[in-house]
């Protein structure tokens, strides 16, 4: 594997759009390499993009009231935590595409 195209899996969320390009969630499923992505890793690709969780509800399609969107701060909810919920690979996978990280869905 290039330098270019290795994959990155470090304790820390990205920082930048083109932190998450080499990362395990930024793979296809389908390639054997995909690993889901952690809540923290949600809410960073949430807050660089500069989207509430109202915006991430909406883009793809979960419910949201005024005050937020439940689905989407389960995503981001700790993983040891009663209420969490896992994202999709496809929710996630269009959040990605939506976001300019990646270009096939």
């Amino acid at each position: 594997m290039s330098e270019l195209n290795k994959t990155y899996n470090a304790g820390t969320s990205p920082t930048t759009l083109d932190g998450f390009k080499n990362r395990a969630f930024a793979k296809l499923n389908e390639s054997g390499e995909y690993e889901p992505p952690t809540p923290q890793d949600i809410k960073a690709l949430r807050q660089l993009m500069g989207w509430s969780q109202t915006d991430v509800a909406r883009i793809v399609g979960v419910s949201w009231n005024h005050k937020g969107s439940t689905a989407v701060r389960k995503w981001e909810t700790a993983p040891d935590k009663k209420e969490h919920n896992k994202i999709s690979y496809a929710t996630w996978r269009g959040l990605l595409c939506r976001a300019g990280v990646v270009e096939k869905f």
